[in-house]
């Protein structure tokens, strides 16, 4: 009997994790690299422990994954800089294109037509959700967001390959964030923010730094690149939702229209995959990935038993009475 496929919902989960950046970077007094050097070394030492014993073979995929989550990361918060927030976001999401595009120069083959229409009607939502906030200036910022889109298309694309560990790649990526900490140890707005600002960051790096890509990690696994990107793109869309409900930011109809466009869009896509067993058909069985020495399933299982009930609970016990001074 085949066992259910539940990648998709780690990456839903993981979605929604991501989705709360901007309440906790809005909490605090830092400059945004301190907070995202700090959260990848909270994540560190976090991921290492759940994941343990991990193999740490190295090679070219696994690097160039580390690689492509380090810098994504950067570029994006420099693009934050440089350009609107809003800009930012939509032009990082145009990384499901970078993955049709490259998936067909490597494989020779079109992209299903399915796949195309639906990366553009979750662009072209996430688009109208922030439209009220797009700008044309920045366009420094803007190059960068793009950049970033390329490389978060890397992180999906090099997960997706047969000869990727996605622990092991999460695992150097944060250590790549040591690099950083003289930054933010000489950086002004961190040696004069309040002592609480500490407290809201190791958070941050524990739930959005470690649990979420924790999250991401399980469900890349059985979950083709571009399906999770798709998923991911839940992100973008949430991020307001939670901004409204918990600071009180307005969100304008438009705004509405484009979240539901994504929800809707990806709940159809989600139906048409599971009705035609993608998903199932492209991925190597659990038991072929262990018999070649990729997949560690005590490792599996105790990142199950960990994020599972961390995520959940978490999502279900955050209140806007939590974060009173972020209003």
């Amino acid at each position: 009997m085949r066992s259910r496929n539940f990648g998709p919902l780690f990456i839903v989960l993981s979605a929604m994790l991501w989705s709360l950046c901007g309440i906790f970077t809005k909490a605090v007094q830092w400059d945004p690299v301190s907070v995202c050097t700090v959260r990848g070394i909270v994540a560190l030492p976090v991921i290492a422990a759940v994941c343990r014993p991990f193999p740490l073979r190295l090679n070219r995929t696994r690097v160039l994954s580390a690689v492509c989550y380090f810098t994504q990361g950067l570029l994006f918060i420099m693009a934050n800089r440089y350009t609107t927030a809003a800009n930012a976001t939509v032009l990082q999401y145009t990384s499901p294109i970078y993955i049709l595009i490259l998936t067909a120069l490597i494989t020779r083959k079109l992209p299903r037509r399915k796949d195309i229409v639906t990366c553009l009607i979750l662009f072209a939502g996430i688009a109208m959700a922030f439209c009220g906030n797009l700008s044309g200036g920045g366009m420094l910022g803007n190059v960068l967001a793009l950049a970033s889109g390329l490389f978060y298309a890397g992180v999906f694309y090099c997960s997706g390959q047969p000869d990727a560990d996605a622990v092991t790649s999460l695992l150097l990526g944060n250590a790549l964030y040591l690099l950083l900490l003289p930054w933010v140890l000489l950086s002004p707005a961190v040696r004069g923010a309040p002592l609480r600002d500490l407290g809201v960051v190791l958070l941050f790096g524990l739930i959005v730094g470690a649990v979420a890509w924790l999250c991401f990690a399980r469900g890349v696994r059985t979950t083709p690149p571009l399906q999770a990107n798709f998923i991911a793109m839940l992100e973008p869309v949430l991020a307001p939702m939670w901004t409204f409900l918990f600071l009180g930011e307005k969100m304008t109809v438009l705004s509405l229209v484009g979240c539901a466009v994504v929800i809707v869009t990806l709940m159809v896509s989600q139906a048409m995959d599971a009705r035609n067993a993608m998903a199932t058909s492209w991925s190597p069985s659990i038991q072929q990935r262990i018999s070649d020495g990729i997949m560690n399933t005590s490792v599996t299982n105790r990142m199950e038993l960990t994020i599972l009930p961390i995520s959940l609970i978490f999502m279900s016990a955050l209140t806007p009475q939590k974060y009173p001074a972020a209003a």
